[in-house]
Formats: structure tokens, sequence, C-alpha cells
């Protein structure tokens, strides 16, 4: 059985799959860049709350099931 994946990696994985740059997706969100680099740093991730996820992945047409499945909707 393979280690969990920690979501701060699931949202980059997904970002890059969906092929956008921070900064293009900083933009789509309104969530500052710095922001995201941050909830992306899995070293030492920033707190995120839920409603920040699913605005997040919305901007790039995911919904929440997707930090589970990582599938598209």
């Amino acid at each position: 059985m393979e280690p969990p994946i920690h979501w701060a990696q699931l949202l980059k994985n997904i970002r890059e799959e969906s092929g956008m740059s921070q900064r293009e997706l900083s933009r789509k969100c309104k969530v500052p860049q710095r922001t995201l680099a941050e909830y992306e740093n899995t070293a030492n991730p920033r707190h995120l709350s839920i409603y920040r996820v699913e605005k997040i992945l919305a901007a790039m047409d995911y919904e929440l099931e997707a930090l589970w499945v990582n599938k598209k909707c």
C-alpha cells in the first residue's frame, strides 16, 4: 500500500495537471500567488479551510472530491 499523499501535494498536482501556473491560478481564484505557494509547500503547509480549497479547485474546474480521486469533473 502506498503512503498517503499530503493534501498540499495533491493541490499542486491538480494545478500542474490543469496546465496552470500559480500566477494564473492566483488571478483566476483571486488568492495571492504567495498564498498559493504557501498552500503547496509540503514541508510547512499553511492552514487551509474547506471553503478556500473549494474556491481554488473551482478555478481549475474541479470539485472537492478531486482531492480523494484526483479526477476532473
